[in-house]
């Protein structure tokens, strides 16, 4: 038998060894990593198990209500449902989709297409298969959970505009955050999917309304079936502030039904001794109500190109010729800068008046004879204010314009405000060049056509001012703001108004109302005075604007009011007698007949008015 060789041995000990201190390393490896994961890491890795098992999502916190002056519900939340897939491939979408057209009629198409949007836009976020879910689809998906364990019922909070068209201009609408918005507002808790408001109260209010986000968290298995919620762990939304306006919805409603039988116009109404706006119309209106989930790409384009611009807020925007309205400012200025004797018959009208080689017509052919000043406002002749144009200042003009505010915007919350035209030398020498323009012009600027634009809101302050005794209010609509006092809006004073020069505006202003041959006798009502000033106002791309301005009740004056209907012809014959049925419905001076039957001529409609 042959002797082994110590050699082998050697080497075989060897190996032994190696192979101990390798396990041996090995072992020591093993627990000096088991001691860092259990150990030092562990709370990193038991937070991702708990992720792993808890899905936390956000609970977007309801908007606030827009409540009018009485806390009417203007706007307010309606509870909605949708159906939603937790995904992770595009693929589990389409099968999802395509088995519950098996049993619900839903186009897959139009399904596939709104995800291939929401993908863009939101990523791998839950999408919503069935948006707006009825009762029917509701109650499928909760008794058939076995067959579609990842569907989930959602409630949300959709915005409804409770009266459809109502106010849609003031109120505004919301609309889904676009990528610009989100890019500027990154730490104030938006997110794609997210409504915020687009205009109106809506957009003035938006961070108020915008109420904090909560989230809800619930335990979830391997394959993302939800187990149970986890409320320890959840935080309830806190809804957005409510937003009390100073409107007024008889009053709206009630002039919005008398200026809706028109194309286009705006009328706003005021109360004199605030500014506080108890209705404020542009038409034509917008149903609010189409933007809340998106609005579709027809109906934008249909509101956006459409001629007579339904999107368009005529109230704050729109600037027009005032027309005759302006004679309440030519005639404060006649007045303050003693221009004319005003008891002095200074112009027999015959319908003509001659400027160097220039021919301008007063608005009623035939002339009104004899006129001094408070007949030749009472009847809106245009002969005594060009009589009184030709030697009027252009400057001193311009100065009696701005202390009624016109020319500069009047602070009202919305942004986007006109302020009009008051053009002065300044103006007309940049615009003409210096010394190349004439006197003329103050014949168009007095009586309220030429340059000068006004906004309807800044005519309802002058005739607000001359109600409330020669004070310029603050024009705003937010009354209140859940949780915090009502602001305090200031008035001031137009120093130069004198007790004289005041008493002879609203003396002339009843006059044009009262007087049988006041051109304003279209507004007048049984058993109350009330003062306005009506006006035509060339348009040089159509019929002439209808206007009307004026406040009642003329012995103790509580609202004003302005009134423009585009395109419409004379303002005694249109505006006035729109004035006289509002009057009628908010005063409560309607007998027999109610604003709502009326269906009678109009009072003044037959006659040819300024």
């Amino acid at each position: 038998m042959a002797k082994r060789d110590p050699r082998d041995e050697h080497r075989g000990r060897e190996k032994s060894q190696w192979l101990v201190i390798i396990v041996a390393a090995l072992f020591v490896f093993l627990l000096i990593r088991l001691f860092y994961l259990q150990r030092i890491k562990y709370s990193y890795y038991a937070q991702y198990a708990e992720e792993n098992q808890l899905q936390r999502e956000r609970i977007v916190a309801p908007r606030g209500m827009i409540l009018d002056r009485d806390s009417i519900p203007l706007v307010e939340n309606v509870p909605s449902f949708d159906v939603v897939l937790p995904w992770q491939h595009r693929s589990q979408v389409k099968q999802i989709v395509r088995e519950l057209g098996a049993y619900l009629p839903i186009d897959s198409f139009r399904v596939f297409e709104r995800f291939e949007t929401w993908e863009k836009k939101h990523g791998g976020a839950p999408f919503p298969i069935i948006q707006e879910a009825n009762k029917i689809e509701i109650s499928f998906v909760r008794e058939n959970y076995d067959r579609f364990p990842r569907l989930r019922v959602e409630t949300r909070a959709s915005r409804r505009y409770r009266l459809g068209l109502f106010a849609s201009h003031l109120l505004g609408y919301v609309g889904e955050v676009n990528d610009d918005f989100l890019a500027k507002n990154k730490d104030k808790g938006y997110y794609p999917g997210d409504v915020v408001g687009k205009a109106g109260v809506e957009g003035i209010c938006e961070e108020f309304l915008k109420g904090k986000d909560g989230q809800s968290v619930v335990a979830v298995n391997a394959s993302g079936t939800v187990l149970g919620d986890l409320p320890h762990l959840s935080e309830p939304p806190v809804p957005g502030k409510d937003v009390y306006l100073t409107i007024d919805v008889k009053a709206q409603l009630a002039m919005e039904g008398l200026i809706s039988k028109h194309r286009a116009g705006a009328a706003i109404v005021m109360d004199v001794h605030d500014g506080s706006i108890l209705a404020a119309v542009s038409l034509p209106q917008f149903d609010p109500n189409s933007f809340v989930r998106g609005i579709e790409k027809a109906e934008w384009d249909a509101l956006s190109e459409a001629e007579d611009k339904p999107l368009f807020n005529r109230f704050v925007t729109a600037a027009y010729p005032p027309g005759s309205t302006l004679k309440v400012v030519s005639t404060y200025a006649i007045l303050l800068n003693h221009v004319v004797n005003p008891d002095a018959a200074i112009v027999f009208c015959n319908g003509l008046h001659r400027f160097g080689n220039r021919v301008f017509k007063c608005w009623k052919p035939e002339g009104h004879g004899n006129m001094e000043l408070y007949n030749g406002f009472v009847q809106s002749c245009d002969s005594y204010f060009f009589e009184v144009g030709e030697i009027l200042n252009v400057n001193t003009f311009a100065e009696a314009n701005r202390e009624f505010g016109l020319g500069s915007r009047t602070g009202i919350e919305f942004p986007n405000e006109a302020s009009g035209l008051v053009p002065d030398r300044e103006y007309y020498d940049r615009r003409d060049g210096k010394g190349k323009w004439t006197q003329g012009l103050m014949l168009n600027n007095i009586i309220g056509q030429g340059e000068y634009l006004a906004t309807v809101l800044q005519m309802c302050r002058v005739a607000a001012a001359v109600a409330n005794g020669g004070y310029l209010v603050q024009p705003h609509v937010i009354k209140e703001i859940e949780g915090s006092a009502p602001a305090a809006y200031p008035k001031t004073k137009i120093e130069r108004m004198t007790p004289a020069i005041l008493g002879f505006l609203r003396r002339a202003m009843i006059g044009v109302v009262q007087d049988p041959h006041g051109t304003g006798r279209g507004s007048r009502i049984p058993d109350m005075r009330a003062a306005g000033k009506t006006g035509t106002a060339q348009n040089p791309h159509g019929d002439d604007h209808a206007w009307f301005i004026g406040f009642a009740p003329a012995d103790d004056p509580e609202i004003s009011l302005a009134i423009v209907v585009e395109n419409a012809g004379h303002g005694g014959a249109i505006s006035a007698p729109i004035a006289r049925d509002f009057y009628l419905e908010y005063f409560k001076k309607a007998s027999e007949e109610s604003l709502i039957t009326r269906t009678g001529t109009r009072a003044g409609a037959d006659i040819e008015t300024d």
